[in-house]
């Protein structure tokens, strides 16, 4: 089972160049003229729409920013010394948490992570990790 996280945005063009520029997304597949966007990295896919496309919408509620309140969505990435650094030097302003090293409690054992948050131009919360054993 896959689960596969179809994101709206305010300006797809906007968004999408984050994602790919920034973050180092790559495109699987667009409908332009949809306004929408299929993304990858590293093995974990994500969906971009606009809200302004003229598809089907899925909203329970008024889509007020940031949008993504109370949750983030969390990436495990294979070199996050090299994606932080690249969001630092082209998107400094979308950290939401500077690169940290953390312990969690997994079950029995200990687990250390780096990790660090941006923040997507429409307030969406993305965690990136990387264990460090």
């Amino acid at each position: 089972m896959r689960v596969v996280p179809e994101l709206y945005c305010n300006d797809i063009d906007v968004s999408k160049a984050f994602f790919v520029d920034v973050l180092n997304f790559q495109i699987k597949y667009e409908r332009p003229e949809e306004q929408f966007a299929y993304l990858t990295l590293d093995g974990v896919d994500l969906m971009l729409e606009g809200l302004n496309s003229g598809g089907r919408k899925w909203l329970t509620g008024n889509m007020d920013l940031p949008f993504g309140r109370g949750i983030n969505l969390q990436w495990d990435v294979s070199d996050i010394d090299r994606l932080f650094e690249r969001v630092s030097r082209l998107a400094p302003n979308s950290v939401y948490m500077q690169l940290e090293s953390k312990v969690y409690e997994c079950g029995s054992r200990q687990v250390e992570q780096k990790q660090f948050i941006v923040q997507s131009p429409d307030g969406y919360l993305f965690r990136f990790c990387q264990d460090t054993e």
